[in-house]
Parts: C-alpha cells; structure tokens; sequence
C-alpha cells in the first residue's frame, strides 16, 4: 500500500511513500541492539562457519557479542572515540567482530574493497585517516596485510590477531555512542572515478539491515547464505546487520563460490539467500543444484535483475523471489513484497520500503516529473547518509535542501508506487537527440533465450553523438547470431534503440561484488569512434 504527496495547488502527484501501518523501526543504537539480542538469543548461533571437512560451526550471540566487546575495549585502549578503524580482507568472521566492535567502542569501520589497487588503497587511506587497520588475506589468498602495511602510516594489525584479542578479558568501560552516531564509511563502487566514502550513523546502519527482514518476516530461526562481500553495503549491512535485527544466523562466506554455495544449500538448508543475478546465474546452472525446496525467500539486487532469472529461481528451488534496490548512500530504498505479481518482480524494483518517500525528479532542475516519467530517482529515508566523508561538494550536490538523497540512479514510476528501474544517470545514451535508456534495452535482449547476460553501452558517433553498444554472454549452446539479437531487440523496442556494435564476451567483467564494469564495456568500443 502507498499513498501520494501532491502539490496542494496543482494537484499533481509528488513522489510517493509508503502508507501501510509501518512496522516500528528498532529503537536506539546499533550497539544497543547487540547488546538486547546477546541477552535474548545468548545460545542461539550468530555465524555459522564452514569447515573444510564439511558441516558448520556455530558461534552464538553471547560468544559474538562477547568477543566483540573486548575487541571494543581493546580499541578504546588505543584510539580515540570516533578514530576510523580500516578493516581490509575477503568475508571473516574476524571481520564481523571488528565491525560490531567499532559499534560497541563508538568508532567508525571502513571496510577497504579486496580489488582495489595501491593507488586506490592510498586514496582511501588519505581520505578517511584510519587510526588503525586490519588486514587479511583477499581474492586467491593475496596477502593484503604486507600491502597495506606497506602504505600506511598508521598501525596495521593481522586480522587474524582479532581471535586472540576477542578470548581475553579486556579492561575498561564502554559508552553508549546514541543512535545518530558516526559508524561507517561505506565506500561506493569506485566503478567510475574515484570511490567516495558515504557515512552512515548507527541508527541508519540499523533500519538498513531490519528493513528487508521486517518486509520479508524474518525470524530468529532464519539461516542465511549469501556470499557478498562486506566490504559492499549488502554485506556490512544486508546480512551481517540483517541477520542480528531478527536473531537468526548467517553463513560467514569467505568470498563467492559456486560448488560451495550449492554443497551449504544441501548441508545446513538455508531459509533465507541472495545475491546479484550473475551470482545466481552460475548456482542455478549447478547439475548439483538440491531439490528440497528448503530455501523460503531469495533476495536479488546490485544491478537490473533479468526476468528470466527471477523466474528460474522459483521454478528450480521453490523459492519466492524479491527484489531490492539501495545503494550504498541508503540501504533500503524500495523493496518488492511476498505476494507482488511475477510481473512486477520482473518489471520493477518495487516500491517505497515503510518510512521511506520517493520522488521522480528532473535531473537538471530538480523538479518532480509527472508519474510513467523518466527522471532521478530520489529517497528520503532513514537510511540516507550523513554525509560523503571529506567532500562537502559532494554532499551539497548529492543532497538535496529538501532532505532527498539523489540517488544519480534514472527510473520512472507509476500511480501505486512501483518504479522501474532505467540505468545510471551517467549511462544515458543520447542518440540524435534521443534519450536511451539501457535498463530498458537490457531486458529486451535478455528476453531472448540464446542470451544469458546482457549489458548495454554508449558508442561514441560523430554525427549522432553515441549510438548503443551491446555486450553480451551466450547461454549455454546458443550461438552467437547478431543480425537474429538484433531481429529481436526490433520486435521489443524502437529501432533507434536497437544495437548496432556488439561484443560477444565469454564472460563479463566485475567487480569484486558482482556487478559489471561498464567502464571496461565501454572501453571496448574505443575502435568504433
């Protein structure tokens, strides 16, 4: 249910926000909630932590939240209230300590991306001024800690140190840091120029990770597995803050494999999963793929999620889909909910998450745009950040006086609210004068069954200004048939929309959670200018 803000003089339709009876956002800080679930779920399991000769061990909450605190109390021996703490590693439990410990501790995590170069751990380094960090090992056990001690000029421990740290009995008392505390800096993609570092208090970090679980009905005897990164909002939030909202338990993952993926369906029978599509794109092809239907909700989001996977999760695993669309300034902006048409899962990606006001705006003046316009999406949400860290231009152009966040995503949205999704801002082609949107073109080419993956991009024209690129993957026995890709675009959308370069690729480039470089896509019709 939705229900629209209008222009009292015009009567037009402003944005749109959710008007459902709103479930009750948790109250207080973050490190309040882990210390009210240690108390009420202390022997249930927290994390559940593969093991080389298969199966899981459990840790409970009393054990999380216990080591956590004297990691905290650890901290406060030696930084100041609200020094950053940099935390650089693929997915570990220690990593999850760290960041509970930053909450408890009144400090600010930053988790560093594993696939970032020195140059870009440097800006990082500069841009928040970490008082210490932990490193570990990243993709293909690269020893990020010889390389971050390397660059900076601030303490650099082993994470693995955390375990030691986290056993024993640590002296000294811990504050209360409030809801509207400083808590982490999660970094943006960094697919395009550099990474920008958007800071979220403790009590938007907190609706961000109960909000999926509240409009999902999430329950403490949920097992989640979910391979995203924590250094990406769905992992520091999503399901590390996610799974402690509701008092269930996550699967500590330490990066995306799709054999283990499929072995942990069958051994621990996860309720809850997730991911970006090509995550899904390789589980669901698994010949090993289980069939006990064990899996209840599988949440998909990080990039326009193609109908044919949608569908192919619920026909293989029995499972009911949802999508979710946040970024890493607002975690939780729309949602789709359990019983939306196969349709709009496929179309949208929902519509306003409770507490949350959307609004299509003109991208130039900033104006609402009639409803079935294309235009920015903005959100005004209790998951909006604080701030970018160190840049207030940023800030000042992001957002808006009104309290609305720019999200510099492009969508369009309808009179009950669902929005549909349309690209990045950036990613507009502008053909002759044309505005193209790729989402739109994606999902025509994506509704042919010889294309698994589809990406679409601008090719530079001196006449027209850009013209479309296409990139694609095939599915598995198709051919590579152009002039057919392109028959079939034509019968989905206006020829000026139809692709005219391509690239057929075996496989996409991404980064490091799961989404396609574009940039690099782009880079590939460099010829054709």
């Amino acid at each position: 249910m939705t229900q629209s803000v209008t222009d009292t003089a015009t009567g037009t339709a402003l944005s749109i926000r959710y008007g459902g009876d709103e479930p009750p956002i948790p109250e207080g800080s973050l490190a309040a909630m882990l210390r009210r679930q240690a108390a009420k779920f202390g022997d249930r399991p927290a994390m559940l932590v593969p093991q080389d000769s298969g199966g899981v061990a459990p840790i409970t909450y009393a054990e999380m939240v216990g080591r956590a605190e004297n990691v905290a109390r650890w901290l406060r021996q030696r930084c100041e209230p609200g020094s950053r703490i940099a935390i650089w590693s693929r997915n570990a439990v220690e990593s999850v300590i760290v960041q509970h410990a930053c909450a408890l501790a009144g400090m600010v995590v930053a988790h560093f991306n594993t696939g970032w170069t020195d140059a870009e751990v440097r800006h990082a380094c500069d841009l928040v001024e970490p008082s210490l960090g932990f490193a570990g090992l990243g993709f293909r056990d690269a020893d990020l800690l010889t390389r971050l001690a390397g660059i900076a000029s601030f303490p650099v421990v082993p994470l693995t140190d955390v375990e030691a740290i986290g056993e024993i009995e640590q002296s000294g008392d811990l504050p209360d840091p409030g809801p509207d505390a400083p808590y982490l800096i999660q970094f943006t993609s960094g697919t395009t120029g550099k990474s920008k570092g958007a800071l979220l208090s403790q009590k938007c970090v907190l609706y961000g990770g109960w909000i999926r679980p509240a409009v999902y009905g999430g329950n403490e005897y949920d097992v989640w597995l979910n391979a995203v990164p924590y250094h990406h909002i769905g992992g520091s939030i999503a399901i590390i803050v996610g799974a402690l909202a509701t008092g269930s338990a996550f699967t500590v993952l330490e990066r995306y494999d799709r054999d283990q993926t499929v072995r942990l369906m069958r051994e621990i029978r996860p309720s809850r999963m997730g991911g970006v599509p090509t995550m899904w794109h390789d589980i669901l092809s698994s010949p090993d793929l289980p069939s006990d239907r064990a899996v209840r909700l599988v949440t998909l989001g990080g990039a326009t999620v193609p109908p044919s996977i949608i569908r192919a999760v619920q026909d293989k695993t029995g499972a009911t889909s949802a999508i979710g669309y946040g970024q890493s300034e607002s975690g939780g902006i729309t949602n789709t909910v359990l019983d939306d048409p196969i349709d709009k899962l496929c179309e949208t990606i929902g519509r306003p998450s409770p507490h949350t006001e959307v609004m299509i705006a003109d991208s130039e003046t900033g104006q609402p745009v009639p409803l079935g316009q294309v235009g920015e999406i903005c959100a005004c949400s209790p998951g909006n950040m604080m701030r970018y860290w160190g840049n207030p231009e940023a800030t000042a152009a992001t957002i808006r006086p009104d309290l609305f966040l720019r999200t510099g995503d492009l969508g369009s949205m309808d009179e009950q609210g669902y929005v549909r999704f349309a690209g990045r801002l950036r990613e507009v082609i502008i053909r002759g004068g044309e505005n193209i949107y790729p989402a739109e073109v994606e999902d025509a080419l994506l509704s042919h069954p010889g294309i698994a993956l589809a990406a679409v991009v601008k090719v530079p024209h001196e006449r027209l200004g850009h013209e479309v690129g296409a990139v694609v993957t095939l599915a598995p026995g198709a051919q590579a048939d152009v002039a057919a890709f392109e028959e079939h675009a034509a019968s989905q959308i206006a020829h000026f929309k139809v692709p005219r370069h391509w690239r057929v690729l075996d496989e996409m480039p991404l980064t490091v959670s799961g989404k396609i470089r574009k940039v690099e896509l782009e880079a590939l019709f460099e010829d054709q200018s």
